[in-house]
Order: C-alpha cells, then structure tokens, then sequence
C-alpha cells in the first residue's frame, strides 16, 4: 500500500502497532513501520552486519531510534535527569538533534514501552518529533528574559495548536493518560475531522518543520524550514514586540537521482502580522500544504516545490481567504549576525528566573553526542545545583543555565574530559554532523563517526594555509537529505557513496544563502586537499569576509580552476 493509504486506514495512527509490539518478531512489519514514526520511532538495523548477516542468512539486527520532541530545546534539570535514565535501555548515549531534540539509538522492541513512557513522565513526549506532522518547533535558545517573554508563548502556541491529537498515542504507550505538555488547544480556524481537525486522517503529505528566530541572530537557520517566524521589534533588535515576518517554503532534502526536480531551497518572505494573528496564518500554511501538497510522489511533497510551482503571491491569497483577513507585506529584517552561542554569557535579566549573579554557558558537544564523561559530568553538575536548566541549540550543543560558580562548573567539566570551546578551534567547535552509519537507513556514507578525523585535516590545510583559527562551518551529512542543513554552510560535505561524497561551499554563515556544489563525488580523504587551493587564495585576499561569502564574491569558475584534478577510482560528476 502507498504511505497515503496506510495513514488513512490506520485509524489515526494506531494500525497494526499493539499487536506487532506483542508479538515475538524483534521487527516491525511495512505498514507499522511507517506509522511508527509519527509515535517518534524508526526501525533501523546496524548496518555495520548487515551484509555478514545476510550472507549467513540470519535475520538483520534490528533496533529502533526513538525521537523525543523538545520545543525550542528547553528542557528542566528534572527533564534532563528522565531523559538521562531513559538511556539504559538504548545505547547509554543520548543525541542532541539540529533540531533541538533528543533521541536515542539501539532501542529494542521490547524495551520501546518503558522507554516512551519515561520520556513523557517527564512531561515530554515523543509524539509528532517525526512524521508527516508539524514536527518539534524551533526557537532560538539563549535564555535573555527579553527573547523568553517574545518566544517562550509563541513556542507553545504553535505546539499546542499543531500537535497531533489522536488517542493512539497514548492508548499505545502510557495507558491512555497524556503528558502535560502534550495537551492541544481545541480552536481551530475550520476543523475538517472530530480526530484530527487540522491534519484529518490522511495527516500531511510531508513532514513539516517551523522556527523562530530572534531578529538579528539566526542560529535556528530560519530559512532551512517549511515556515520560519521572526519577531519585529520597536526598535529592531530591542523594545516592544510589534508582530512577526513570516517566511514558507524552505527545506534541504533533494535525491542524488533525481537532481533535476529535487533539490534545497531557502525560505521566502510572505508577509508581516501583527500580534494575535500569528497562530492562524502559520495554521493557514499548514492546511495549504495539508490540501494542496504533492501526495502522489513524496519525494516532491515538501511546501518548498508547492511554493516553486504556484508562488508566493497564491500563497498568500490562500492565507487571506483561510483567515478571512488581509496580509500585510513583509518589512526588512535587522541584519543577521554570526553566532553559535559558544562559552560563557552574562545575561541582564537572568536573575529573574536563575537567581542573582548567574551566567550561562555554551557547551558544544561533538556531533550532539552525549556520553561517558559529559553524561556523568551533567548529572554532578544538575545533582550540586551548580546548573539551573538546559538548552539544545540548533547546533547540536548545549546552554547550561544559571550558574553562579563558574571555576566550579569548569573544573567538573575537564575533569571528566571535556572540552569547553575555549579549549578547541572554532571549527571544530561550529561543525556537525548527522548520526549516519552505522543505525541510520538512509545513509550512504558515514558523517558522524568520520568527523573528528575530517576535521583534525582540516584543521591542518588551515594551518598551512595561514587560516588559523578561521571560524569556518562545516556541515557534514551521510545522504542528500540533508539533515545537518550542509547546503546552507559554508562548507557542506554531502554523502553519496561509503567512501564518497559531494562537496558544497558559498553558504552563508547568516544561514541566508544556499551554498554551490562545488565538486561532486570526491574521495572523503581528498577534501582538505581539495580545498587548499582556495583556503590559500582565500588567506591571500586577506578578505575581512567570511570564507563562504569570499567563496560568492568569485567569479565561480575561478574557483573551479583552482580546484585539483579528480582522484580515486570512482569519476566525479560534472
């Protein structure tokens, strides 16, 4: 059956969920498997015995990856201290997502239950962090009281509104009672189904991402997602809240076999509403997509080739006649500035919530990897009182809150073998990468298990290039999907065999423009040396620009002649 009518027969997701968790198969069936991933879950085997295993004829090793959705990555110190028990029954780790989420790998059948259930004990849940539904909202993380007043209601509006609200989930995994937070707001502008008022049964064609960014600081890549929402200010980047831009049709994923109708785009600008509207007109989106989305090929479904194909000015047409009201246009947006939000910050305001004194500290953390000596070092830091709250941020790293000790913090820190940013180059610390291989389905190459070692190269062309200390942000993933967002980064290495990948530069780091492919199907071994050629024209410049808007400001096929000639077996691309 197609995935159209898997959903509609499902009953609202349940399906055939109850009977294959009981049953004695370590796997799920076609049908379940889709429908789990609205319940937050991915059936996944370890690919690393996949092929011994077939050749043995045994069964391949299956496991799940479980998705907890964190809305704008705010998560409690008892949050934290749930979502860290959880992982005894995964692989002990927990992964920080680029969307601010939190998942967990080598979850098996029988532990799915007791593993969902923990998590919305904690009052989160793993309802709608995957599937075609809003997933989990995006917002930027940095805890000054002004940003929290602004986005903190505007996060939960659109969770409550666009969650979804069948009971399947919670007959499924926790006895019929719902979490908290997982509770939805009843109004809706024009309910099409008792169930499911916004989605109805056939739920969207695609999944369906929204962030909020704070004007002038894009960390969330506000125009990688299907809506993004800045908020407008008296006075640009401070004073009073005066409504918010909108912008639709952004998304990275494309298909390496299908270049020619697949590919990223960044989102447009739609129009400015004033404040108390803003649900409605993001809620309009969604039931455009919801009516008017490519349900025939999937691959083509996302609202970013909806926008391609009709346009912007019918997009807001159907805005107005689904709201009843008119759109005024959009206003120019405050510059963005650069910034991951990396090591300590003094925030006016902070007492409010963390008491006086307090600060707060950006942590990256290596591909979003939580484990060994950060886990024991965060439950120490939690358990002192020495860190007040979290935050996931869109790099895959953390804010932790409300620290008054800051020796105290950092001495906890490295003595458990972590490394603050000040102890690393800013390249290593902006650069992120997709679990990949060996748990993920999709992967064609590896990404996160490669990274440090791509990046120890780098480090070095850097070195000898004169480009020491260059903040430059690599974002690497193991397919074209795109889940690390590499076409908007400076550099983007995109997988597209095991050993092979394609190779994007030109992104902006303001996450405004789309980067160029720059070579494909290079040996992952060669691209540091790819790059030499123009890291050292680049040094030479002696440019005050960042490398990728250098890369931009060339004539492009410059930069091609540049570029070393192909090596390794396979032949690169035009």
């Amino acid at each position: 059956m197609s995935a159209e009518t898997i959903k509609i027969e499902s009953n609202y997701l349940s399906g055939t969920i109850r009977a294959e968790l009981d049953s004695d198969s370590d796997d799920f069936d076609h049908d379940a498997e889709l429908l789990l991933k609205f319940h937050g879950i991915y059936q996944q085997d370890d690919r690393d015995v996949r092929r011994a295993r077939t050749q043995l004829r045994l069964p391949l090793d299956y496991s799940c990856m479980v998705r907890a959705s964190v809305p704008g990555g705010v998560i409690t110190n008892d949050q934290w201290l749930a979502l860290d028990r959880v992982a005894a029954l995964a692989d002990q780790k927990l992964r920080l997502t680029t969307r601010q989420g939190v998942q967990y790998h080598v979850v098996h059948k029988g532990e799915l239950r007791e593993l969902v259930a923990g998590i919305n004990s904690s009052l989160l849940t793993t309802l709608g962090a995957c599937g075609d539904v809003v997933r989990n909202v995006m917002a930027c993380p940095l805890p000054h009281p002004e940003r929290r007043a602004v986005i903190e209601p505007l996060v939960a509006e659109m969770v409550a509104r666009f969650r979804p609200r069948t009971e399947s989930y919670w007959e499924l995994w926790v006895d019929g009672e719902r979490a908290v937070s997982a509770e939805p707001r009843p109004d809706v502008l024009d309910a099409i189904d008792d169930v499911e008022p916004i989605y109805g049964a056939a739920y969207l064609p695609r999944k369906f991402k929204i962030a909020i960014a704070w004007p002038g600081d894009n960390c969330v890549d506000i125009y990688t997602n299907d809506v993004g929402i800045v908020p407008t200010l008296s006075e640009g980047t401070t004073g009073d809240l005066t409504g918010y831009v909108v912008l639709a049709g952004g998304g990275m994923g494309m298909a390496h076999n299908r270049p020619d109708d697949t590919y990223p785009l960044l989102a447009q600008p739609v129009g400015w509403v004033p404040p108390g509207r803003i649900g409605d007109v993001v809620e309009a989106i969604v039931t455009t997509q919801r009516d008017h989305g490519n349900r025939e090929d999937r691959s083509r479904a996302r609202l970013k080739y909806l926008l391609e194909e009709r346009g912007i000015d019918w997009l807001r047409g159907q805005i107005e006649d689904r709201t009843g009201r008119p759109l005024a246009p959009p206003i120019e947006l405050p510059a963005w500035e650069v910034g991951a939000h990396h090591g300590w910050h003094d925030i006016a305001g902070h007492t409010v919530r963390f008491g006086p004194n307090t600060r707060a500290l950006g942590l990256p953390v290596p591909s979003g990897k939580v484990a060994g000596g950060l886990r024991l070092a965060l439950r120490r830091l939690i358990a002192d009182g020495a860190v007040r709250g979290l935050r996931v941020t869109p790099r895959q790293d953390l804010l932790l809150l409300g620290v008054t000790d800051v020796a105290a913090v950092e001495n906890v820190l490295r003595a458990n073998g972590v490394r603050l940013a000040d102890d690393q180059s800013p390249t290593r610390n902006l650069a992120i990468a997709c679990p990949a291989l060996p748990t993920c389905s999709k992967a064609l190459g590896e990404a996160e298990r490669v990274l440090p070692e791509v990046v120890d190269r780098l480090e070095k062309v850097l070195a000898d290039t004169g480009n020491t200390g260059l903040p430059l942000r690599l974002n690497m993933t193991g397919c074209p999907n795109g889940c690390s967002r590499p076409y908007a980064a400076e550099l983007g290495i995109v997988g597209r065999t095991k050993k092979n990948y394609d190779i994007f530069v030109g992104g902006s780091p303001a996450g405004d423009r789309l980067a160029r492919l720059l070579r494909a199907d290079v040996p992952l071994t060669d691209v540091p040396e790819l790059l030499r050629p123009l890291l050292e024209a680049f040094a030479r410049s002696d440019s005050s620009a960042s490398f990728g808007d250098w890369c931009v400001g060339q004539d492009w096929s410059s930069l091609e002649a540049m570029l070393p000639g192909p090596t390794g077996r396979r032949r690169a691309r035009p």
